[in-house]
């Protein structure tokens, strides 16, 4: 459609849908993780709405066959990257995008890719899925607890628990970046809007003068969930746990429940430092994300144990969609995907008796648990589907002033 069409149509009181060209940029992670999955499923679906879509990804794994001298030159490239930066200017100068959505930025892209998009004046959307511009470990979680000595005091302690890579080098690299760009307001003057997964994430952010106030929202993540041969809201049979096996997720808590209530098979999907003890509950390691989604759709319930303040967890929304109710701590996060005794089941970080009360309880009702479950999937088609997400989406564009039918595409 011209611009001289699209204009009479607007006179008119013709509903146009705008279609814009949008840039996302995502650095991927060298253990896959719910990011990459929300970074991919992103674009994805921009492009099934009809924008034009371009994606710059990055994957940590390059790193593997860095030399010294370049894995050293990170220590510097992760606050600000000439190389990436042009990269970014020269996509921007050929495809001329309206918008950007940055999700992962380290380490190999850096803050330095906002510069040449605020310059071509292309409006930043900075989605926030951990706790990283202020802790270098991104969680608020170390040593086996909740840790916030970075956000309470100097970033100094990041280097000397090496929360970043478990590196002194790395994390002094990291520190170097949050604090370089802090003094220059990179955050504050560069970002046009950022996306914070819950109120939690949104208030610690502008408490710290992280983040302007007028410029963050809270919005959910959204999934596009395909049905496995096992269709969602069947009962199934036995728990299952599926996320990265670290400190963080509650995988000790997870095995002490287990300890307490034997009966119900529970299986573990998933791979880190973390193994589950031999022998013990099943251990599938790391699968596709096709045949997690089957297991779910086969299991009563998902577990998730967490106990760090979580973002918006896929694995929830996966479950969810599937019409499986959720036992979930009560952390940032999770409590806010996971209703009471409506869409699941809540318990208090860390208190394995509590979990182990709540697996017994789904595994003796069965009604209770097909309850919870369609309950769940209720609330995923409204909130947190492809469309709902969607919907959220056009509401961040009408808020930079980019949802009006006559500009120019």
């Amino acid at each position: 459609m011209d611009e001289k069409s699209r204009r009479g149509k607007q006179r008119a009181g013709v509903c146009v849908e705008l279609k814009l060209r949008i840039l996302v940029i995502h650095n991927r992670y060298r253990q896959p993780g719910g990011e990459d999955v929300v970074a991919s499923s992103q674009a994805r679906l921009l492009r099934e709405k009809g924008h034009a879509v371009q994606l710059l990804e990055k994957d940590n794994r390059e790193i593997d066959n860095y030399g010294f001298l370049r894995k050293a030159a990170l220590f510097f490239q992760m606050a600000d990257n000439p190389f990436a930066a042009a990269e970014v200017q020269k996509i921007v100068r050929a495809f001329k995008p309206h918008v950007a959505h940055v999700h992962n930025t380290l380490p190999l892209l850096s803050p330095s890719i906002y510069t040449p998009l605020a310059q071509a004046g292309v409006k930043v959307i900075q989605f926030l899925h951990n706790y990283r511009l202020l802790c270098a470990a991104g969680t608020l979680f170390r040593g086996g607890a909740p840790c916030t000595l970075c956000v309470d005091g100097n970033l100094q302690h990041a280097v000397e628990y090496r929360c970043w890579a478990d590196s002194r080098f790395a994390s002094l690299g990291f520190t170097r970046m949050l604090r370089r760009h802090r003094r220059l307001r990179t955050w504050h003057e560069k970002v046009d809007l950022f996306v914070a997964l819950n109120s939690f994430m949104r208030d610690l952010l502008v408490k710290q003068d992280i983040v302007p106030a007028g410029k963050i929202v809270v919005q959910p993540n959204f999934l596009d969930v395909e049905r496995p041969p096992a269709a969602p809201g069947g009962l199934g049979e036995g728990f299952v746990f599926a996320a990265r096996l670290v400190a963080e997720k509650g995988v000790a808590t997870l095995m002490r429940a287990q300890e307490l209530f034997r009966e119900p098979r529970l299986e573990i999907i998933g791979d880190g430092l973390l193994l589950p003890p031999s022998p013990g509950p099943p251990f599938a390691g790391r699968l596709p994300r096709e045949e997690v989604l089957r297991r779910l759709a086969a299991a009563r319930a998902l577990i998730f144990p967490s106990e760090w303040p979580e973002g918006c967890p896929s694995t929830i929304l996966e479950a969810m969609a599937l019409g499986k109710p959720v036992i979930a701590s009560r952390v940032p996060g999770a409590a806010e995907l996971v209703e009471d005794g409506v869409t699941g089941l809540l318990f208090e970080p860390g208190d394995a008796a509590a979990l182990a009360a709540r697996m017994k309880r789904l595994h003796e009702d069965p009604a209770l648990a097909a309850r919870l479950g369609a309950a769940g999937r209720e609330r995923y088609l409204r909130e947190y589907s492809t469309e709902a997400g969607y919907g959220r989406l056009e509401e961040d564009y009408r808020l930079l002033g980019l949802a009006s039918p006559s500009r120019p595409v």
